[in-house]
């Protein structure tokens, strides 16, 4: 460095700094171009994840077996009825007659003066709704029976409410009523008389056997204001009759308990809404898998343009020179895998299949010369029409059994395909409680309650104290109704049966299993059953394609590692022994949700992917942090260094120019 005579005798410490310090800082310059580099690259497989997820989420849809037998029902006189399709209904033409429609029972009690007012002494009252059906006898004109039957619907559930000096009004019975949610709607309608406000019962359910019969224990005046037996006392009169729907599909007479007719036509719902007739017609309907299908098409397009922009080749500036603006995972081999794979999957045969259809081309998928997908609507549709079946297992997972008892149920993903035999070493059972004697058949208010844990869930229910004793069967109808009609239960699905011999009551739950257990206690349970045996239930046991199964309830499945490894099958009955097989095949919708998991699963090869380029910014950042020290470390030598060449030099020059003034004084002397 030459430093003028006329110089202040410093240097520029911080510019020569500086300059070696942006020499020595390259390493890191190279190091932060490669950071920004990877993560771009992290950047870059999250829009290529995003695009693969969003072409697996359209495999859910195909992979819906119930879609490829889809069927539009169209009705002629759309006033008269329409029609809904589920699983298993057939094109056809119907010729519908409606004749009756049901409708819902509805009683009227006497009028009152007042809605408040007060009805008898409040004294404890209790209330018991239960439902059945009405048969013989004559209806009279003001809306009673003469020499009617009541026979209560045990699959009904019955119940209690509880009237006392704190709602002993029309309003409070009607308010008890509704929030008991018995199946029973209360409302009070004026007729405009002296004693206008009249207490209207309307039964929830239509049909006839949702009519109601009310029994009522406890204050006269209630009794004498609710009591209702179509056999017996009638202190309300019947201002709708309960009755079912009357349907003539193609020359069947068909009745129903709602305006809903299921089961006539398989896989058929008709709902009637006018007397009258009509055709219906059912035919194929492709749009919804149509529609899936070219969802499935146009996320693959785009999951495709994605992939080509994230591995666009960069532009030469000029001949020989590098290329430049290249997308972000250019050459990058997962990338390269992952394109290649998918695009061998819509060329491969779907293993296991026994139809006439193999691959996506048959059913109009094809590549075309740009690279991208489209789909032949029109051939899809003639296909769909003419052999839904093989489009259904084409695309979408499925399983068939060879006994008609035994029910194909699903499959995970990794279930393998083909078929495996089917061993039942042990069918499921149901919990139940049995009683040691006859039940007493005398039901009073000290022994009319019965507290009972089925499958897990605890609630009480009250039977209907009688002045005459029970028939066992009546009895055994009326706990039936009433713990299925128990809240508590139906709420939780809870549902059983109650059967008697001989006097000997059996309550069983109607769930499968282990889970199925069944137990009573409270002031009723030592007069209705004695000493009780209960008697948990057990879950099926078998073998499936040889090895052991799980079993729950009634539902076997597969062993993990086994030859049928996830499959599940539902067997609701039969022998023992050999049961036939269960056939599975995946389809392309399991066969491409399989390869994407492999690639954005948890442990899919993007992950493993972005883990290394995570692992290699971590190292980077690690290596920074080092090289940052040293080049604190080393400005900070270079600073104290040309700091003190700075002073040195200062010196030198001090010095020079006292010589300088010096010499010139001695010249001037002399």
């Amino acid at each position: 460095m030459t430093v003028s005579a006329t110089s202040s005798g410093s240097i520029d410490v911080n510019s020569i700094v500086s300059q070696l310090m942006t020499v020595e800082a390259r390493p890191l310059q190279l190091l932060q171009i490669k950071e920004a580099s990877y993560t771009a690259k992290l950047s870059a497989y999250g829009s290529l994840s995003g695009a693969l997820s969003a072409f697996q989420s359209t495999l859910t849809s195909l992979g819906d077996a119930s879609k490829y037998h889809a069927l539009s029902a169209t009705a002629g006189d759309a006033t008269i009825l329409s029609a809904t399709t589920t699983t298993g209904a057939s094109a056809g033409n119907y010729n519908i007659n409606v004749s009756q429609l049901a409708q819902a029972q509805n009683l009227a009690a006497t009028g009152q003066v007042s809605t408040t007012a007060t009805i008898g002494s409040g004294a404890s009252t209790s209330i018991t709704f239960e439902f059945g059906g009405i048969s013989g006898g004559t209806l009279n004109p003001d809306g009673t029976y003469t020499g009617a039957t009541f026979t209560e619907d045990g699959t009904k559930g019955a119940g209690t409410i509880t009237i006392d000096g704190t709602n002993n009004s029309l309003q409070g019975i009607k308010d008890a009523i509704n929030k008991a949610g018995l199946g029973v709607t209360a409302s009070i309608v004026s007729d405009g008389s002296s004693a206008p406000n009249r207490l209207v019962l309307t039964s929830t359910k239509t049909g006839q056997t949702s009519s109601m019969k009310i029994s009522v224990s406890g204050d006269s005046a209630i009794q004498n204001l609710l009591a209702y037996d179509p056999a017996g006392t009638q202190n309300l009169s019947q201002k709708t009759v309960g009755q079912d729907a009357k349907v003539n599909i193609s020359g069947i007479d068909i009745t129903s308990p709602t305006n809903d007719v299921s089961g006539a036509i398989p896989g058929v719902t008709v709902t009637a809404s006018k007397i009258g007739t009509t055709s219906l017609s059912l035919s194929a309907d492709t749009t919804t898998v149509t529609a899936s299908l070219n969802a499935f098409v146009k996320a693959y397009n785009d999951l495709n343009t994605t992939i080509t922009g994230l591995t666009a080749p960069g532009k030469q500036a000029s001949a020989g020179a590098a290329p430049t603006g290249g997308g972000p995972l250019v050459g990058d081999a997962a990338t390269r895998n992952i394109q290649n794979s998918i695009r061998k999957m819509f060329t491969t045969d779907v293993p296991g299949l026994n139809g006439n259809l193999t691959n996506l081309s048959q059913i109009g998928i094809t590549f075309q010369d740009d690279g991208t997908l489209a789909l032949d609507s029109s051939k899809l549709s003639s296909v769909l029409k003419s052999n839904p079946d093989d489009v259904q297992k084409l695309l979408a997972s499925s399983g068939s059994t060879s006994d008609s008892l035994v029910k194909f149920v699903s499959a995970g993903k990794t279930a393998p395909v083909g078929s495996n035999a089917i061993n039942i070493t042990a069918l499921a059972t149901q919990g139940n409680v049995t009683g040691s004697t006859a039940a007493g058949l005398s039901i009073n208010s000290g022994n009319n309650t019965l507290n009972l844990t089925i499958n897990g869930t605890t609630a009480s229910v009250n039977l209907t104290p009688s002045g005459t004793p029970y028939t066992a069967s009546g009895l055994a109808t009326q706990l039936q109704s009433l713990i299925n009609g128990n809240k508590t239960f139906s709420s939780a699905g809870i549902n059983v049966s109650v059967t008697q011999n001989n006097g000997v009551f059996t309550i069983t739950s109607n769930k499968y299993g282990s889970a199925s257990k069944v137990s009573v206690s409270g002031a009723g349970a030592a007069n209705l059953f004695g000493t009780t045996t209960e008697t948990v239930g057990t879950d099926i046991q078998g073998t499936i394609g040889g090895a052991a199964a799980s079993g729950s309830g009634t539902t076997l499945t597969g062993a993990d590692g086994g030859p049928a490894a996830g499959v599940k099958v539902d067997i609701s009955g039969g022998a023992l022994g050999d049961r036939g097989t269960v056939n599975y095949s995946s389809g392309y919708a399991s066969m491409f949700s399989s390869l994407l998991d492999s690639f954005i699963g948890t442990n899919g090869s993007i992950k493993a992917a972005n883990d290394s380029i995570n692992a290699s910014i971590k190292s980077i950042d690690q290596q920074s942090d080092a090289l940052n020290t040293r080049l604190a470390q080393t400005e900070k030598r270079l600073r104290a260094q040309y700091t003190a060449l700075d002073v040195s030099i200062s010196s030198m020059q001090s010095t020079s120019t006292f010589l300088t003034q010096q010499l010139a004084k001695i010249s001037a002397n002399g």
